[in-house]
């Protein structure tokens, strides 16, 4: 996979690679409660997205930006290496 390239140019801000990890987190969280809510049998209290329990400022990162279409930059060929 020496050739792929990421198709749009943007990626995330600042202080992590991805937010995988943050996700993973959110995910088992939202199954948890979940869980436990249906076991109580309050059905009226699930929650229907994980953003209810978990906000996306905890995620790692500041968010993503755009860095447009620069294809004669060096520091463009590296941005969009996968």
């Amino acid at each position: 996979m020496s050739r792929s390239r990421k198709k749009v140019p943007a990626g995330v801000c600042c202080c992590c690679k991805s937010q995988k990890r943050g996700k993973r987190v959110a995910s088992k969280r939202f199954r948890r409660r979940t869980k436990v809510l249906i076991s109580q049998e309050k059905y009226e209290l699930l929650p229907t997205r994980s953003i209810e329990l978990t906000s996306p400022w905890d995620l790692g990162g500041d968010g993503k930006t755009y860095y447009g279409y620069h294809l004669d930059c060096e520091w463009y060929v590296r941005v969009m290496r996968k």
